[in-house]
């Protein structure tokens, strides 16, 4: 009997041994090599369809392609006006379509068509857009049926008010079909933005913006925020608005006097000189009072592969940001608070972005091994994190 029960032990050992071996990394980082693979700025991270991660680096307007060990393979994309190319590279964006297909979008300035490529670089196609207004893509979801849900920033605006400028920059949330028109429009907003001692550009961003956050849900609806709320909408393909997911996230809260002045100190620190703040920032000090009364309570969300909800809270300088993972019915299965860090949930991994002590950028991959519950508070073990 003694022997059976040892034996079996032993048997267990090796098999836990052999699924989860000691030496195995718990994360490796993308991208550190010299060569065609070194990110320098990376912005988007994606697990693909075929397992492969795929990361956009913003400084050569390349969509560069790992594998599930980190080992670089190849790049898509590349800076340029020509099919299959980005002319736009600081705020371009990519997904996966339903078939197969890697696709990316352009900003203001950028292609104004989705392109599509095949999956090991080629060139498929380019998706164009049947609206007359100037736009910019700026998020975007493919639909089983070949169409898109598009998220649009449309041309701005300016409002001469006392002695300054402000400028609204509309955005909607569109479904288009196959054929690239637009089938219905599902939320719009259409928020003062920048402000400007001009009517005719050189704006700087107004604080305590509200946000314009969504991701596709189940049955043809979508999931939404403007961050001035703890609970999230629901609205069908045809803007209606279905219910509410009732959340415990934090309340948002208002704006004090003292908010807008150190927003007016931060900005003022981001210019080279005085001289320069006078000529191209010197406009914020006449904001004297937000047209804003809240602070957003958020800064995004992002659905998982297990259909629950992911939603990032707001970034601040020197603070952490709190994560909390929720389920389809807004109940918060976990929270965590990261410090200069951003993370996706993917199939095989916890997807993360920071900077090391020099400020250059870090994608950390971090092999998943239990539930997305799990594994997301797995991360507070991350050596690389102290």
């Amino acid at each position: 009997m003694i022997k059976k029960v040892t034996l079996l032990i032993c048997f267990s050992l090796i098999f836990y041994l052999n699924l989860y071996p000691s030496s195995e990394k718990k994360y490796f980082i993308l991208g550190k090599e010299e060569g065609n693979g070194l990110l320098i700025i990376p912005v988007h991270v994606k697990e693909g369809p075929d397992g492969n991660i795929y990361v956009y680096d913003r400084y050569d307007a390349f969509i560069k392609v790992y594998s599930q060990e980190g080992k670089y393979l190849r790049r898509i994309g590349g800076k340029g006006q020509g099919p299959g190319e980005i002319q736009r590279a600081d705020f371009a964006n990519f997904g996966f379509t339903h078939d197969g297909k890697l696709y990316f979008t352009e900003f203001f300035g950028g292609h104004k068509w989705i392109t599509l490529m095949e999956m090991s670089g080629e060139f498929h196609k380019a998706f164009h857009l049947e609206i007359k207004e100037i736009f910019g893509i700026s998020n975007s979801s493919p639909l089983k049926d070949g169409g898109y849900l598009v998220e649009l920033w449309l041309g701005s605006r300016p409002e001469k008010k006392k002695d300054y400028f402000l400028y609204r920059y509309p955005q909607a949330l569109v479904r288009v079909d196959s054929k690239g028109k637009v089938v219905s429009e599902i939320i719009k907003t259409d928020y003062f933005k920048t402000i400007s001692s001009v009517g005719r550009g050189a704006d700087q961003w107004l604080p305590f913006i509200p946000i314009f956050a969504w991701i596709p849900f189940k049955e043809d609806s979508i999931i939404f925020s403007d961050g001035l709320s703890r609970n999230l909408k629901v609205h069908d393909h045809k803007g209606r608005l279905v219910h509410e997911i009732k959340t415990t996230l934090l309340e948002p809260e208002k704006v004090k006097g003292k908010d807008l002045d150190e927003w007016k100190k931060m900005t003022k620190e981001t210019f080279p000189d005085k001289s320069w703040f006078n000529r191209f920032g010197g406009v914020i000090e006449k904001y004297k009072k937000s047209i804003y009364d809240k602070k957003p309570n958020l800064s995004g969300i992002s659905s998982t592969p297990d259909g629950n909800i992911l939603v990032s809270g707001i970034w601040s300088e020197g603070e952490k940001t709190n994560y909390w993972l929720l389920d389809e019915n807004g109940k918060t299965l976990a929270q965590i608070s990261l410090e200069r860090m951003m993370l996706r949930i993917s199939k095989h991994f916890i997807l993360l972005r920071t900077t090391d002590e020099e400020g250059n950028y870090l994608n950390i991959c971090l092999k998943r091994r239990g539930t997305e519950k799990e594994d997301l508070l797995r991360i507070k073990d991350l050596k690389i994190l102290e």
